[in-house]
């Protein structure tokens, strides 16, 4: 979901980890190792999460751990989030 509304904006980033504990970096190179898992910008980052909290979704400066309690209710909410978040920052 990410991947795709950021690959739709043009947005340079890697989704680091596994499926079950990721992040999302907003940066051009790959992410090997800590050193080189970091954001190019880290101010886009911040506010990627705060607009996805804006909107009902908790996303930590952290990585992610999806649960499987989520239900189609709330993968709509949380896509409709990660557009939101995708748009604020494409202005930047």
């Amino acid at each position: 979901m990410q991947s795709r509304a950021l690959e739709g904006a043009g947005i340079a980033h890697q989704i680091c980890g596994d499926e079950t504990l990721f992040d999302v970096f907003f940066t051009t190179g790959p992410c090997r190792d800590y050193r080189s898992a970091k954001h190019d910008d880290p101010a886009r980052n911040a506010t990627y999460n705060a607009t996805l909290r804006q909107h009902g979704i908790f996303k930590s400066p952290g990585k992610l751990y999806p649960s499987l309690a989520i239900t189609p209710v709330d993968l709509e909410k949380t896509e409709y989030a990660i557009e939101r978040a995708v748009q604020s920052i494409a202005l930047t």
